[in-house]
């Protein structure tokens, strides 16, 4: 087994190591049905690189859809010189499916660069009921990485020994409810106004909103939001009332839905996860109130505003984490708005992820090649020396490597703190040090 293992990283050594996630496109395909319908979905590559294996995970909401089977597709039973691949290790899994290939372990045979590569074949049962005149069930298909699997799986495309990224494409299983009538509404409050916003199955001939049972507008047809404004702080129920004459002679179709608002100030008050890697990428939020009382509201991390943010409600801010300017340890988290600011002192860590060298923030076979052109191949000394450090006994040389490469695929054990998740060392004397 020792000397299976050895080999295969020579073999990956060797290979060519310049490589762009863009350069691969993992698709999942969906559709459209009713309770109870089968529907076929094909994962697909589109890549212009040589492919030498892949992992990949595929996500499925399990009150929606059941994932009746997973085989191969047509592109997958042929890849090795027409013959299945050497490694191929496919497992459906509460909420999805993972697979993990290598082509050949001997490198000789690889996947071409080409188009419409079909991977996999998927075939899921939609279970998810709509609500009588309720809106479709959109059940996601995403390709998830570090969800599913023992340890998890993640989306990596293998070429030139290297763990590349791949773009992905997800998509949607619409589950179509029978027609009716629907209104669906939302409040959010601020510092002084509360927006409700509606969105309707079948038009409305006017609505009606209540505020705390009076009634405060009448809105004809056409209009899906209002704005009740000058509000002193405190609680407040809506109440919408769609009315639409569906028959002259007969009684209008009347439906009700609720919310409420709160008026409150911008505050700070919790940042999830605690810690996260220097380099950033990992997803992050923030709670407090009052992120909606203007529309300018930033999360900064030690100054450096969130990427990809999103005011996902009032009390609520996700987004993802910009790479560290101050290397490891502990800075503010900072909310700020055109009405204001909040501060949680030093609440969040940048630290680092034991074994992960090569650039990304997942542990995967592209790490343990990246010691060893470290070690024997002139490679490029890892910014952070210490996650280079992965079997714990305070020498980094070709065992680190090896122990990656045990524990990703002969459930060897895993790497000491810090690890799966991002941290500090725990060693006071801070080991070969990590400070990019």
């Amino acid at each position: 087994m020792r000397i299976f293992v050895l080999s295969l990283i020579f073999v990956l050594i060797v290979c060519c190591m310049s490589v762009s996630a863009q350069d691969a496109i993992l698709s999942v395909s969906g559709g459209a049905g009713s309770t109870g319908d089968l529907i076929d979905s094909a994962v697909t590559l589109d890549s212009t690189l040589i492919v030498q294996g892949w992992s990949m995970s595929v996500c499925h909401p399990e009150d929606d859809l059941n994932l009746i089977s997973a085989a191969d597709g047509p592109t997958t039973q042929i890849v090795n010189g027409g013959g299945p691949p050497d490694f191929n290790e496919l497992n459906i899994v509460p909420g999805g499916m993972t697979v993990g290939v290598v082509i050949s372990f001997v490198g000789s045979n690889v996947l071409d660069p080409g188009t419409g590569y079909e991977l996999l074949d998927l075939q899921y049962e939609l279970i998810g009921v709509p609500d009588t005149g309720g809106l479709p069930i959109d059940a996601a298909l995403e390709f998830c990485d570090q969800t599913l699997g023992s340890p998890p799986v993640d989306n990596v495309i293998v070429s030139g020994g290297s763990s590349i990224t791949p773009e992905t494409n997800s998509s949607v299983i619409q589950i179509v409810p029978p027609p009716d009538f629907c209104l669906d509404v939302t409040c959010i409050g601020g510092v002084s106004d509360s927006t409700i916003s509606w969105s309707e199955c079948t038009p409305f001939d006017y609505v009606l909103l209540h505020r705390d049972g009076a009634l405060i507008a009448m809105i004809d047809n056409g209009a899906l939001d209002y704005v009740d404004a000058d509000l002193d702080p405190g609680s407040y129920t809506y109440s919408l009332v769609g009315v639409v004459f569906t028959d002259p002679l007969s009684n209008p179709e009347i439906v009700t839905n609720l919310c409420t608002t709160e008026i409150i100030p911008v505050t700070a008050q919790g940042v999830s996860p605690l810690t996260g890697h220097y380099l950033g990428g990992d997803e992050i939020s923030i709670t407090g109130s009052g992120f909606l009382a203007a529309s300018d509201t930033v999360v900064s991390i030690n100054g450096i505003p969130l990427e990809n943010q999103v005011v996902v409600d009032d009390e609520t801010i996700t987004g993802t984490l910009p790479a560290s300017t101050v290397g490891i340890g502990s800075v503010d988290v900072d909310v700020i708005n055109a009405l204001g600011s909040a501060q949680l002192s030093q609440a969040f860590t940048y630290g680092f992820i034991r074994g992960v060298v090569n650039g990304d923030v997942i542990l995967d076979i592209g790490d343990a090649m990246y010691i060893a052109m470290y070690l024997f191949n002139n490679g490029a000394e890892p910014l952070c020396l210490e996650a280079a450090e992965s079997n714990g006994d305070g020498v980094i040389d070709i065992a680190d490597s090896v122990f990656v490469v045990m524990y990703l695929f002969r459930n060897g054990p895993s790497p000491t703190a810090p690890f799966p998740a991002a941290g500090l060392d725990d060693d006071p004397n801070g080991g070969f040090g990590c400070n990019p």
